[in-house]
């Protein structure tokens, strides 16, 4: 998600809002939703955006070890809007690969509704200061499991806080929970994702993520606390409309050493075109 600012007019040279200041233009009535609710502040790779928005994700988590046991998982997440206050997102069944592809493991995972309130949101996309809370409730459903080969997939209920914080061009932005089991399958996790970052010029934005899960589990018997560090790079050529993302993650999982993981994430903004 992009600073859009329209041409000649940079951030240092725009009008300096106070907190609170543009937090209701004209657009921002609780029936309409407004270009930006992202108030200049770039989605981190694994960190849902804590604004409501129309707009489609494509994600890829491919684990750097080839060998066998390790997977990949690719999935598309549509987020919807229904104003600048409620919404939520639909994520597609995510395609789960297990290494060697076309003999280890495979098959979908679970899909996921979620609904998300936002009641509190400050600034605007030209403003020094912004800030975004919301919470969120997720609903995992798998109506193909395969909890043998996937294990930690499954029914689950997870309720969240989410928040984000900008100045000037420099953000912070995170997220905690807690994965709750509706079913077969499914773990109890607690979890909190923290990153911050800075945009370049309105196209570039550099990012550095912190992931802290309570249970993951490394095979059918054995369940581990982990910590991820994610250095991230966004390119956003055409403003909000299209967003490029990547990162090279390092894990720990308990008491082994750090494995490598690569993310990549595309996101088309629809609001530019249904919003206005």
């Amino acid at each position: 998600m992009m600073l859009l600012v329209q041409p000649g007019i940079s951030i240092a040279d725009s009008p300096q809002l106070a907190v609170g200041s543009g937090t209701n233009p004209p657009q921002d009535s609780f029936f309409s939703v407004p270009l930006d609710l992202d108030r200049g502040i770039v989605r981190s790779l694994n960190i849902e955006e804590s604004w409501v928005e129309n707009a489609f994700y494509l994600h890829s988590v491919n684990a750097d070890d080839l060998s066998r046991g390790n997977g990949w998982t690719l999935s598309g997440e549509m987020d919807f809007a229904f104003n600048a206050w409620f919404g939520g997102e639909l994520d597609f069944p995510v395609l789960l690969m297990t290494y060697p592809l076309g003999q280890g493991p495979s098959g979908f995972g679970p899909i996921t509704l979620g609904l998300r309130a936002v009641p509190y949101q400050t600034g605007t996309e030209v403003s020094r200061e912004a800030a975004i809370v919301s919470l969120e409730v997720e609903a995992n459903f798998w109506p193909t499991p395969q909890i043998q080969n996937f294990p930690g997939q499954g029914n689950s209920l997870t309720p969240e806080l989410l928040w984000a914080y900008r100045y000037h061009r420099v953000y912070f932005q995170g997220i905690t929970g807690y994965t709750i089991p509706t079913g077969m399958g499914a773990i109890a996790n607690p979890f909190f994702e923290i990153s911050v970052g800075r945009t370049f010029e309105q196209t570039i934005a550099l990012q550095l993520e912190a992931d802290a899960n309570g249970a993951i589990p490394i095979s059918k018997t054995k369940v581990v606390p982990t910590l991820t560090f994610i250095p991230e790079i966004a390119y956003m050529p055409f403003g909000d409309l299209w967003l490029n993302e990547i990162g090279e993650g390092l894990t720990t999982y308990g008491s082994l050493g750090p494995q490598p993981t690569t993310y990549f994430m595309m996101e088309f903004e629809l609001g530019l075109f249904i919003s206005g």
